[in-house]
């Protein structure tokens, strides 16, 4: 059985990032979340810790992980040809939801943050 995420808020170097309004991009099922934030800094949550971690270490961890919630461009627009590319955002209502699955193979459907109606 998948495990999902803890519903995290905590500040990291005069940042606040919020597991609910992130995008979650790969897991391992068990105990390992890579996000992207909405500031499109990479975090790590491990149990009750979360840990800010640079791209190209996001990367590695994105490779590394079995389950991948959206595919690599999407999960790192900038230096992978996404910039300006639609990607998915915790704020897309339904119709743009499915208009992302549609055009791109990608979409927020894995993630449940609290913000969604």
């Amino acid at each position: 059985m998948s495990v999902k995420p803890k519903n995290l808020n905590k500040e990291i170097d005069g940042e606040r990032y919020r597991t609910a309004l992130s995008h979650l991009i790969a897991d391992d099922g068990e105990s390992t979340f890579l996000f992207r934030a909405l500031n499109s800094n990479y975090f790590v949550q491990r149990d009750e810790e979360m840990d800010v971690v640079p791209q190209a270490r996001a990367e590695e961890l994105y490779k590394e992980l079995p389950h991948h919630r959206q595919t690599f461009v999407a999960a790192f627009p900038h230096g992978h040809g996404g910039v300006g590319m639609d990607t998915p955002s915790a704020y897309d209502d339904e119709d743009e939801q499915e208009r992302l699955q549609q055009q791109y193979g990608v979409g927020t459907t894995d993630v449940e943050p609290s913000t969604q109606a």
